[in-house]
C-alpha cells in the first residue's frame, strides 16, 4: 500500500512539529518573536491551520484567515520542513486553502510573499496567482 499525504485541520498535538518546522524556515532577524507553544496555541485558536501529515509525521502547514466581508482568505504562511521540500506539499496545502475558500463562497485569496522566497514565488505563479495592484508594503526600520 502506498503512503498518502493527508491534509487535515491542525490540532494541539501538532504543536511540537509546527514549532520545529517554523524554526527551520524563518530567520530570527526577519521574524522576531518567540515561536513557542503559547504562540501556536493562539494561532490554532485564532486562525485556520491545516497540517500536511504523512505516516503520523507533520511535514508542513498552512495558516490563513477568513474575511467574509471582503469575501477573501488571507494566507498568512505556508511552511514545509526542509527535508520534505520539493515534493508538492506546499502545492497540496495551497489547493486545500483554495478548496476551503470556494466552499465558503469566498472569491479571493491574498498573501504577501517575500521577494527572496523564490520557491513560494514560483509556486504562486505556477498556480496562476498575480501580483495585486491594490497594496503596497511600507516599512520603516527604527533604530
Amino acid at each position: 500500500m502506498r503512503d498518502e499525504l493527508k491534509i487535515r485541520k491542525a490540532i494541539m498535538k501538532d504543536i511540537p512539529d509546527l514549532i520545529a518546522i517554523v524554526r527551520g524556515v524563518k530567520s530570527i532577524e526577519d521574524y522576531p518573536g518567540e515561536y513557542n507553544r503559547n504562540y501556536f496555541i493562539k494561532m490554532l485558536k485564532g486562525h485556520f491551520v491545516l497540517s500536511a501529515e504523512l505516516n503520523g509525521k507533520i511535514l508542513g502547514f498552512a495558516e490563513f484567515e477568513m474575511d467574509k466581508h471582503a469575501k477573501r482568505v488571507f494566507l498568512e504562511s505556508i511552511a514545509i520542513a526542509k527535508e520534505f521540500r520539493g515534493r508538492g506539499i506546499a502545492s497540496k496545502l495551497l489547493e486545500e486553502v483554495e478548496l476551503f475558500a470556494k466552499n465558503k463562497g469566498l472569491k479571493l485569496i491574498s498573501m504577501l510573499v517575500r521577494d527572496w522566497n523564490t520557491d513560494m514565488n514560483y509556486l504562486v505563479k505556477k498556480k496562476k496567482y498575480r501580483k495585486s495592484d491594490n497594496f503596497y508594503l511600507w516599512e520603516k526600520r527604527l533604530s
